[in-house]
């Protein structure tokens, strides 16, 4: 007898193929037949003619600390993942040694966008070592498959404290952080993380740690990475190294390299295609290069006295007191310093001052109501002033309370197609469990599968589903899951493809000590199961003994990803 029999489904394999009408069966944990499925089961489920795919493995996670304190990684399984990459950008919270500890939470509050007064409410602090957070997160038990990368930023802060935000390590200190590299990966971790994005600041605006080792740096956490058979390097990188330098890292560890962002910049229409091109030409030469990209615009939602976007703009203010903002915010000298910063072409920075791209969210008086869902850029032109004036001014009428979000990239859906549809693309940059009070991407998929396949007809639908299960589980070294096979494990979703999407954000006020965080729904998501089990019915979570795996073995093979079988529109 089988533990599960969903009948009556259209089953897509996550591996590309058409999808098939039949049955699954599913007996510990595992699938065990696909088709016509004769016998009976413990439990029966009627999928009442839709599609039965695998489950999301949604590479680029911030739940770290969240696993912590929440079993079911909330939205991962109302959103369709059941398996998580933790530790990204080099981001995690072990070692965490106790005297660095506070910092090192502190420096993911600032980086990340988090309330750190939710991640001291919440973080359960009772390890120390790589190895005991792997133990406290088993022992707890959680919903979604976990993988961890190993953490870089986090290294440096064990080894070097503060000093590790400020100068490069001296070779004991870098001998002591590859050992502690080498305790991660022997204790189960998928990889390194790391950043040297300029962007990515910690507490007090200082620059994350990983933003101060040099390259030889890099290059001996790679060869620490070549003694395993097994791994991923993961970077997010900014305007210092590019995918020639993950090229490289690639040579010496033999794993694949991970780059990311890859967003579409208005600015610079080349700078993404630049990127995939340079990753397929080192793929060609056998180095597995890949791009992490986002198939959704970049929004992020804030208030002016936490305006995590524009806080690593030159001339605006780090400080998040409210009345030091206020004066400066009045003062006529900021406000043309700001200006300068936001004309200069010279600028990295994502944000060029698109006021026509930042509506008006959630205002605090209800006399400025009428202007939600409005631009900064309406409301100035109406009222003949000046957008960024504006912008300000409201906000210190509203004494701060003002919502704005700002559309960043990924803006123009002609220049974002074609990166979603090369093989070297990994979709992903959720960054979930991350950024609470300021975006909710972690719906990525079901955009995807409701947008740009059904919508956009960038996809046919069985791709769509190949580049979020087994892609990413492929290049990951992720065994038996991202795909609906005989012996895979039963990681899966169930989903009317006519209705698959998801919601606008919407408040909640329900992280430790009352942080807020933005969610979104999935319309047409009926239901999710990890392991053979459901954890979400398309409305709730249920209570079940949590399913998850903390994964700690990795397959050693190279990937190989599908060959272009999607299809552009337009072709």
């Amino acid at each position: 007898m089988y533990d599960l029999i969903i009948r009556n489904a259209r089953i897509a394999d996550g591996l590309g193929n058409p999808l098939v009408a039949g049955d699954l069966a599913v007996q510990d944990g595992r699938v065990a037949a696909v088709g016509e499925v004769t016998g009976e089961a413990r439990q029966t489920y009627d999928a009442g003619g839709n599609v039965l795919a695998p489950g999301v493995v949604d590479l680029h996670t911030h739940y770290d600390a969240q696993l912590t304190w929440d079993q079911t990684a909330s939205p991962a399984g109302a959103l369709g993942v059941t398996t998580v990459v933790v530790g990204n950008c080099g981001f995690g919270i072990a070692p965490a040694p106790a005297k660095h500890r506070d910092a090192i939470l502190a420096n993911l509050a600032e980086v990340e966008g988090m309330s750190l007064g939710s991640l001291k409410a919440g973080t359960d602090t009772s390890y120390e070592t790589f190895a005991e957070y792997m133990d406290l997160l088993k022992r707890k038990g959680v919903y979604p498959n976990v993988a961890v990368l190993a953490s870089h930023t986090v290294f440096r802060t064990a080894v070097m404290g503060d000093a590790g935000s400020t100068r490069a390590a001296t070779p004991d200190e870098l001998a002591q952080m590859l050992d502690l590299f080498r305790d991660a990966m022997d204790a189960g971790a998928v990889g390194l993380g790391s950043s040297s994005n300029e962007n990515h600041r910690g507490t007090g605006g200082l620059p994350i740690a990983s933003r101060l080792a040099d390259d030889d740096e890099f290059r001996a956490m790679m060869k620490v990475l070549a003694e395993y058979d097994h791994g991923v390097f993961m970077a997010t990188f900014g305007e210092k190294h590019g995918i020639p330098f993950l090229e490289e890292m690639s040579k010496i560890s033999g794993r694949p390299g991970c780059y990311a962002p890859m967003f579409y910049f208005s600015h610079q229409p080349d700078r993404a295609k630049g990127f995939m091109d340079q990753a397929e030409a080192a793929r060609a030469k056998g180095l597995p290069v890949y791009c992490q990209a986002s198939c959704q615009p970049l929004s992020l939602s804030f208030t002016l006295d936490k305006a995590y976007i524009l806080k690593a703009m030159k001339h605006w203010p780090a400080t998040e007191d409210k009345e030091e903002l206020r004066q400066i915010f009045s003062d006529p000298a900021f406000r043309a310093s700001f200006r300068e910063t936001l004309a200069a072409e010279d600028s990295q920075h994502v944000f060029k001052g698109r006021w026509d791209w930042v509506p008006i969210t959630i205002t605090g008086l209800e006399k400025n109501k009428h202007m939600e869902g409005r631009t900064v850029a309406e409301v100035a032109e109406e009222r003949g002033v000046d957008p960024f004036d504006f912008f300000l001014d409201l906000c210190l009428e509203e004494d701060f309370a003002t919502k704005y979000t700002c559309y960043l990239l990924n803006m123009e859906e002609e220049g974002v197609g074609p990166l979603l549809v090369n093989d070297g693309t990994l979709i992903c940059l959720s960054d979930a469990g991350a950024h609470n009070s300021l975006l909710c991407d972690a719906g990525f998929a079901m955009h995807l599968f409701g947008h740009w396949a059904r919508d956009r007809g960038l996809f046919d639908l069985p791709t769509a589903i190949r580049k979020v299960t087994s892609d990413p589980a492929n290049v990951y070294g992720i065994m038996d899951r991202g795909q609906l096979t005989k012996g895979a494990w039963a990681d899966m979703i169930l989903f009317d493809p006519e209705t698959i999407g998801i919601t606008k954000m919407e408040r909640h006020f329900d992280l430790p000590a009352g942080g807020e965080r933005l969610l979104r729904e999935a319309p047409g998501l009926m239901g999710t199961w990890v392991n053979g089990v459901q954890v979400f019915d398309g409305e709730n979570y249920l209570e079940v003994e949590a399913p998850g795996e903390v994964l700690t073995k990795f397959s050693s093979a190279p990937p190989t990803l599908g060959m272009n079988t999607g299809q552009m529109a337009a072709e």
